[in-house]
């Protein structure tokens, strides 16, 4: 009785796996299109805010009105949802005014949080909540609301305690970054992009709104709970999960909001009993095909005179394939002879369950969490297998294949110039060869091994060599008595790469000024 009969209900079960969606996404690139997918959860959690605040006003008015009809039996229940009221607010509050802070430091005095320009700054979160410790600020009040919510609940009503402990957690992770363990702090907003850290906070306030919502109305009807004579009644659908993936199996437990041990209630869903086990019935249906599923169906409960009293219940959940997001960390490519990071995230799922494999290279987990890629031989694709353990087995989710090139050649200059006319001064002082990676996103180094210099003097050629990136004495000597419009070659440019390969670069010339 009690919690029990207040669980998570379908909307928190959505929150949660936006939640996770949230999550997986912050592992990727910060897009566009990732940055265009936070503001639609920014609206969408906006709404379910309206909404329940909506809701907690229509239970806050049933609660006065009782109040004025029978004071000395809601004075205690007043007491505390009034209380639960207070702190909630405080909070939301709050934490409006941290999305308003971190806006206007981004955007300037006139930034708004909802139309946020600066959405891909990465700074202001971490500014604001670790910096300025504004972090430990809103962990110590989420942490105060948990610890006061779970003050009015029965320790038998697991179900509710558990809701309120994982939509409140506060934990830190258990990953670490490069500097250690993190905090809870730094997981959700150092490094993150503004509009990202808004739609957490966003999220911290439906939750908060969700949780303030279930906890008074279990206080509210829990006040005639031991005579079982309720002022209200609802059908509750507790599914385990409302997204179901493939072969899987849709689990939910029907049940009322007060049950009454004497005697069992019941369960209709499409004309078909229920059997219903201690004080629930439990549904399942095998998932075939995706799509969304109906769930309807009435519970019978007979009243203390012996009347029957229906209660209708309508549902819905979706069954969805497999859905696996795959994203290279640099590029669309993988280059053979570096390190690729790739950050692999099943919506749904921890990055424990996962498994993935590859061809044509070796993939391993790193130690920020993200998965590095070394692929063997170019012009050969790889792809990349994501296997997951449900329910005991091994089950491929999907797969998806990469182009693989060599890294491209670097380029050689000498004081910073690729060939051209140059001062005979400024050739000198440049002292070597270097070569650099342009327009490529890795950080590689290629060494130079040697080259060679060639000039023409009265028609004959001279050369000559190094066995380095430097310049020998001889090649200096051969720049100082350069004429003016003379040409200067450096040729048979040896490179190493990072791999240990070399390479022979094209050769650059110079013409003295």
């Amino acid at each position: 009785m009690g919690a029990k009969n207040c669980p998570e209900t379908p909307r928190q079960k959505m929150i949660g796996m936006m939640y996770l969606v949230l999550t997986a996404m912050l592992a990727l690139n910060v897009s566009a299109d990732v940055l265009e997918a936070f503001t639609k959860v920014q609206q969408g959690l906006s709404s379910t805010i309206s909404n329940l605040t909506k809701k907690n006003a229509e239970t806050y008015n049933a609660i006065e009105m009782a109040y004025d009809l029978n004071a000395t039996k809601m004075k205690e229940t007043r007491t505390n949802t009034m209380l639960i009221r207070e702190k909630t607010r405080d909070l939301f509050e709050y934490i409006d005014s941290l999305k308003t802070k971190m806006v206007k430091i981004a955007d300037g005095p006139a930034g708004d949080v909802r139309n946020i320009q600066a959405r891909d700054n990465l700074d202001v979160g971490g500014q604001v909540m670790l910096q300025q410790k504004e972090g430990k600020v809103l962990k110590d009040k989420l942490d105060d609301f948990r610890e006061t919510l779970l003050g009015f609940i029965d320790e038998r009503d697991t179900v509710l305690r558990n809701a309120v402990i994982q939509n409140l957690n506060t934990d830190s992770p258990k990953t670490t970054n490069q500097s250690g363990p993190q905090t809870w702090e730094s997981a959700y907003f150092e490094s993150i992009p503004l509009t990202g850290v808004v739609t957490i906070l966003t999220m911290l306030q439906a939750n908060a709104l969700s949780m303030e919502s279930d906890v008074v109305n279990y206080l509210f009807t829990s006040i005639d709970a031991e005579s079982f004579k309720f002022n209200k009644l609802e059908a509750l659908v507790i599914p385990e999960s409302n997204y179901v993936l493939t072969g899987d199996q849709f689990k939910a437990r029907i049940m009322l909001a007060a049950v009454d041990t004497t005697q069992q209630p019941q369960v209709l869903v499409g004309g078909r009993s229920i059997p219903y086990r201690e004080d629930y019935a439990y549904y399942t249906a095998t998932a075939t095909k995706p799509g969304v599923y109906p769930l309807t169906g009435v519970i019978n409960f007979i009243t203390p005179s012996g009347a029957t009293l229906p209660r209708s219940f309508k549902y819905q959940y979706e069954v969805a394939d497999p859905a696996v997001v795959i994203s290279p960390t640099k590029m669309n490519v993988f280059y053979v002879g570096v390190d690729n990071p790739v950050s692999l995230a099943v919506p749904g799922m921890s990055s424990d369950a996962i498994q993935p494999e590859i061809t044509n290279g070796e993939i391993h987990k790193g130690s920020d969490g993200t998965y590095i890629v070394r692929p063997k031989r170019a012009g050969q694709n790889s792809e990349i297998t994501v296997y997951a353990q449900m329910n005991g087995q091994k089950r491929k989710l999907q797969t998806q294949t990469f182009r693989v090139k060599d890294v491209p050649d670097p380029v050689a200059k000498v004081a910073d110039m690729r060939g051209g006319t140059i001062r005979r001064n400024l050739l000198l002082a440049a002292g070597r060869v270097d070569v650099v990676m342009e327009n490529f996103d890795f950080d590689l180094k290629f060494t130079v091994q040697g080259f060679n210099v060639l000039t023409i003097v009265d028609g004959y050629s001279n050369i000559a060599e190094s066995r380095s990136g430097a310049y020998t004495a001889e090649q200096t000597k051969m720049f100082q008595n350069a004429k003016r419009n003379q040409v200067v070659i450096f040729e048979d440019i040896m490179v190493k790469g990072p791999d240990g390969s070399q390479r022979k670069l094209p050769p650059i010339s110079f013409k003295i000024e």
